[in-house]
């Protein structure tokens, strides 16, 4: 045991078949809020190289508490007994987790930390329970220009001689005749779900609305990771000018890759997202400036209601607007 926090292994969930790592910092007086680590794709709970057991060490040691688990049918957790998608499946598994951390530590506010595929999985989660109040999604949802898609695609094309991963890719491609290859049976029901690019970015705005419009502190990291530039939030696309642009943390880190591969990738993305989720952690605990006032009378209710299924229409408009074919093609 580290002098800095304890670990427990649990098992949880409506039967107990979801597994994860627990870990308490011991210091006077943690914080009211914990952070919830998850899968990246089909990755065990670990994270590419440890970087969720590292993360949670590392926040630990600035007092905040974490839970890093299996979601139902990854790494050590059981497959789920019901019907539901994996995505929505996933929802429920990190409510789960917030239950737990709530009987077990009283905790009744989370931070969720999505890498690559778990950043659709936090982002839906915060939508879903008031309970997260932040959460990170590094290399997630990403809607690049066609400038920026022609610049990385030159880049790697430039690349692809001395790049052994492209040089395997291809090698690979060529033992199997041509033919793309088949994962469907290997994560059936987990990443057999295909959308539309409209569906997608659509969704995804709809959902930054909901959640900026809570006060969830969102924090969007990007790497570099195969030959990726970035000028103006060029990751943001379409959606860099909506006004839930202008209430996120927006991030861009050209020299670190994808799975953090190097000691120098991990250490600044470790310090990067505890800091963040230190500031979030710091902003919650302090007294709001101006106390909100709510309406008092039946006609200052139906106002804001009404004015409020204005203001939805207008986010549904203007996402549709964003995520229009000719809007993501530009």
């Amino acid at each position: 045991m580290d002098d800095n926090f304890r670990q427990s292994a649990v098992l949880f969930g409506s039967d107990r078949s979801l597994v994860g790592i627990v870990t308490e910092p011991l210091c006077e007086k943690p914080a009211g809020v914990a952070c919830l680590l998850l899968n990246m794709g089909a990755h065990h709970r670990v994270g590419p190289h440890r970087v969720n057991v590292k993360l949670a060490h590392h926040l630990a040691s600035l007092g905040i508490g974490s839970l890093r688990f299996d979601l139902a049918g990854l790494g050590d957790s059981k497959a789920a007994t019901g019907a539901e998608h994996f995505a929505a499946q996933a929802v429920r598994d990190l409510q789960a987790a917030m239950d737990l951390l709530e009987q077990t530590l009283g905790i009744r506010q989370f931070l969720v930390v999505g890498l690559c595929s778990g950043a659709t999985n936090a982002l839906a989660a915060a939508v879903a329970d008031a309970r997260v109040v932040g959460i990170t999604l590094f290399d997630g949802y990403s809607f690049p220009g066609r400038r920026s898609r022609w610049e990385r695609q030159l880049q790697r094309a430039l690349a692809a001689s001395s790049n052994p991963a492209i040089l395997g890719k291809t090698l690979r491609w060529l033992k199997r005749g041509g033919k793309a290859l088949d994962t469907r049976d290997k994560a059936a029901g987990i990443f057999d779900e295909v959308q539309s690019p409209e569906v997608v970015a659509g969704l995804f705005c709809r959902s930054m609305e909901q959640v900026v419009e809570r006060g969830v502190a969102v924090y969007l990291l990007y790497s570099g990771t195969l030959h990726v530039r970035d000028r103006n939030r060029d990751q943001l696309g379409p959606f860099r000018n909506e006004p839930f642009a202008k209430h996120i943390h927006y991030e861009f880190m050209a020299d670190i890759d994808h799975t953090l591969t190097t000691m120098a990738s991990q250490q600044r993305f470790l310090k990067s997202v505890s800091d963040w989720a230190l500031d979030v952690v710091t902003a919650r605990l302090a007294p709001p400036a101006i106390d909100p006032v709510a309406p008092t009378s039946a006609v200052a209710t139906n106002t804001a209601t009404a004015a409020s299924g204005v203001a939805a229409t207008a986010t549904t408009s203007r996402c549709e607007r964003a995520s229009s074919p000719a809007a993501l093609a530009h």
